[in-house]
């Protein structure tokens, strides 16, 4: 889980929690280092295979010794936990094994409470693996007492995204000492270098629910300069081959509804159906890229949107799910604002539509929800040399509705146009892994008509952005540009100066007008913020970002609102020593 993830306050103080836990450990005279620590491991090639079961008893595990010596991160950071855990970690050519033991003396005490995958409470331990030993990237694997597993995709060094889910293996077990946990990871779902003997990151994490106490294999200080790069070392791994992924998956699905039949209308005569077909494929190129296909996409598996109503007419901002376009979805972000604003909005392919067949004499209308996905295909990934690479394209079909008018007449009406969807985005780092520099480029183009003239025809994006952090990751400087153009005739652009996301014909704006005669639109944006972000309880940050009234991206991103210009200073101090009044607190000032 992430613990680096944090919430801007404004001159106030958060009490969490208004109980001190007493720290009761199972080893009172844990010599507590942040100095890096290593775990040595073995190949199980041509033992018996363990069995995924928890209960910790195949003689293969013997290869290895337990390691255990965690340290509490939180809330009292560097001091011995309540109750300790071991880890011990074995391999053969195709899968990594993980052994947990998480002592508890008192089984009753143990939360295990059910939930949705990545997201339980409850007990869980957790282990994090950099395959690629860069500092900044990993793959977390969680799994709760009750046996829910939860995975995450870490970039940038703690930016975890829980919308990865790879395919794995685990069990729990509860005995008279605690709970016990095996996981096994297929090598497929990792990606590493062929280097004959390899050396990569790890940090395993314990949540002790009834202390609401975690600790870690690799003692992390409080407010850590970074997750990742805080990791210990996993040696011992020799002879194994990235492994290519190929995964091929067609569908066929048939839906049937039945439904009350409404008199009148030719649209609802109480029943209906459809049979569809696709594919989807996953093809490893190596073992560090890979290209994803998919042909007419079926998402009917995707949990719906929670109901929302926006009461300022500004649009409401909903995650990705799907999973064609989860999958490395970190690869294409581009933010260049501190809010949710990104040059690639994955859930523009295969929008609501943007047209209506509904008009003053029209009685009845049969149209689609959504744009159909005809097909998209993309490469992405991350190679050991640091380049981080994606290129993604989409074609949606034309949708058209089916409409009787008052008068009984039959017509047919194109609600959204046949459209092609290109990103492409390269991010290389440097100086270490300390740094990077980036760059995006997005595409789209409509194949128009008059009844649907109202659409930009072209729109296209690009940036540049970069970070730099030294002192051990302490300070940084980081800094992103955009530039936007679209085009369309005079309806088109009208519509995009009036709408709520430029609003040029308000009467406060008088830097800018609104012109009916124009056909394309050329904007600007972007942001430069300097600060510490952790080594320390002292944290800060000040920054200045713009976006010019003419910015306009969401044909393919996100864009809540544009003409702005801000400068801001957020400085905080953080009290993580627990007290008999709070676990943690922040004192915070935001201007």
């Amino acid at each position: 889980m992430n613990f680096l993830r944090h919430t801007t306050v404004f001159l106030f103080l958060q009490l969490l929690s208004f109980q001190a836990f007493s720290q009761a450990s199972v080893e009172p005279e844990l010599d507590v280092s942040f100095a890096k620590r290593s775990y040595t491991t073995a190949s199980i090639e041509g033992k018996e295979a363990i069995e995924i079961d928890g209960l910790l008893n195949d003689p293969a595990w013997n290869a290895v010794q337990w390691t255990s010596n965690y340290v509490e991160f939180e809330p009292d950071n560097a001091t011995p936990p309540s109750q300790q855990t071991r880890m011990k970690i074995v391999y053969d050519d195709k899968n990594l094994y993980v052994a947990f033991r998480c002592y508890e003396p008192n089984p009753e005490n143990i939360v295990q409470r059910m939930g949705r995958r990545d997201d339980f409470p409850g007990d869980w331990v957790e282990l994090n693996i950099d395959s690629y030993n860069d500092d900044r990237t990993a793959f977390s694997f969680t799994i709760s007492a009750s046996g829910v597993k939860g995975d995450e995709f870490v970039s940038n060094n703690g930016n975890f995204d829980p919308s990865w889910n790879p395919i794995w293996y685990l069990k729990t077990n509860i005995d008279a000492e605690g709970w016990t946990a095996e996981m096994r990871i297929p090598l497929s779902q990792l990606r590493f270098s062929n280097e004959e003997e390899q050396v990569w990151g790890i940090q395993s994490t314990r949540r002790y629910f009834s202390n609401e106490e975690r600790s870690t294999w690799q003692p992390v200080p409080a407010n850590p300069t970074g997750w990742v790069s805080s990791f210990g070392e996993l040696k011992g791994i020799k002879g194994i081959e990235p492994q290519k992924q190929l995964e091929i998956q067609p569908y066929t699905v048939g839906r049937y509804n039945s439904y009350e039949e409404e008199a009148g209308n030719p649209f609802r005569t109480g029943r209906d159906g459809e049979l569809t077909a696709g594919l989807d494929a996953k093809i490893g190129v190596t073992n560090d890229l890979t290209v994803d296909l998919t042909i007419n996409p079926d998402f009917g598996q995707v949990d719906a949107d929670p109901g929302a109503v926006s009461l300022d007419g500004f649009e409401i901002f909903f995650e990705e799910r799907r999973p064609f376009f989860v999958e490395n979805k970190s690869v294409f972000n581009y933010n260049f604002t501190d809010s949710q604003d990104n040059l690639f909005f994955s859930r523009r392919i295969g929008r609501t539509l943007q047209g209506s067949a509904y008009g003053p004499n029209t009685a009845y209308v049969d149209q689609p929800n959504n744009t159909t996905i005809l097909g998209a295909a993309k490469f992405s990934g991350k190679t050991e040399d640091g380049w981080t690479v994606g290129v993604l394209e989409s074609v949606t079909s034309p949708e058209y509705a089916d409409v009787v008018n008052e008068d009984g007449s039959e017509s047919e009406k194109l609600v959204e146009p046949l459209t092609n969807y290109v990103v492409g985005r390269v991010q290389k780092d440097f100086n270490d892994r300390n740094s990077y520099l980036g760059g995006i480029f997005t595409a789209v183009n409509r194949n128009m008509e008059d009844e649907i003239s109202f659409l930009h025809t072209r729109a296209f994006s690009g940036g540049l952005d970069f970070k730099h952090s030294w002192k051990d990751r302490k300070y940084y400087l980081m800094g992103s540009g955009v530039l936007s153009r679209v085009e369309g005739n005079e309806e088109a652009i009208l519509n995009t100066q009036n709408s709520i996301v430029h609003l040029f014909q308000r009467v406060d704006a008088e830097h800018v007008e609104v012109d009916p005669n124009k056909t394309d639109l050329t904007g600007t944006g972007g942001r430069l913020e300097f600060g510490k972000g952790g080594g320390g309880n002292w944290q800060y940050k000040i920054g200045s970002n713009w976006l010019s009234p003419e910015l306009e991206i969401n044909d393919i991103g996100y864009l809540r609102q544009a003409d702005n210009i801000r400068q801001y200073v957020n400085v905080r101090r953080l009290f993580n020593k627990p007290t008999s009044w709070f676990r943690k607190a922040v004192i915070g000032l935001n201007q």
